[in-house]
């Protein structure tokens, strides 16, 4: 995602920065947060409870010793998200980026409304189709071509009526150019109080 034929991840860590900056969350969970990209961007003396999620225990391994000096109250779980027994404390914001496009949707998103509090906040970031570039950037990690077969890009407006749904309104949606021709969809959903 790094990779400059990419630059996912750079997209991504500039929007999580700019959201916690006008949400000012008190507590945000991040579903899907590999080592922490982002993280950086949390002000502890904002946000008082940070919640990372991962299916993957190396990435959050690798999260926990990146942050190990840092005075953010982190707590990590191992877990997937989408599975319909995952639960957590509630929290005033979600952030959920590229994770869609591999878990189910409806599952998914019924998780992520069961983790926000009452007027609670997703940002979710969904990857568009490219007619310039496939799925998944052929990039020196070959390794990252086997995610292909796994993947199923997500239309915003499907996202948006499984929300509404669940009772999450889409309240602000904006894209985001990315090279090779890619494209990102960022969608701010409300929880109704």
């Amino acid at each position: 995602m790094s990779s400059p034929a990419v630059a996912q991840l750079q997209a991504l860590n500039e929007l999580f920065a700019s959201v916690l900056a006008s949400v000012r969350p008190k507590s945000v969970a991040v579903f899907g947060c590999a080592a922490g990209n982002g993280f950086e961007h949390i002000d502890p003396s904002v946000t008082e409870r940070v919640v990372g999620v991962d299916i993957n225990p190396t990435y959050l391994q690798a999260l926990q010793e990146r942050f190990s000096r840092s005075p953010l109250d982190l707590d990590l779980v191992e877990a997937d998200f989408a599975s319909p027994t995952f639960s957590m404390p509630p929290v005033q914001m979600v952030f959920a980026a590229l994770v869609f496009e591999y878990v189910p949707t409806g599952q998914a998103v019924r998780a992520v409304s069961r983790s926000l509090a009452p007027d609670g906040m997703l940002v979710a970031a969904l990857q568009l189709p490219s007619s310039a570039s496939p799925p998944v950037t052929k990039t020196e990690f070959r390794s990252l071509e086997t995610l292909a077969p796994f993947m199923e890009l997500v239309p915003p407006d499907r996202l948006t009526r499984v929300c509404a749904a669940t009772g999450l309104n889409l309240v602000r949606e904006r894209t985001i150019p990315l090279k090779q021709g890619k494209v990102l969809f960022a969608g701010h959903y409300r929880r109704g109080a």
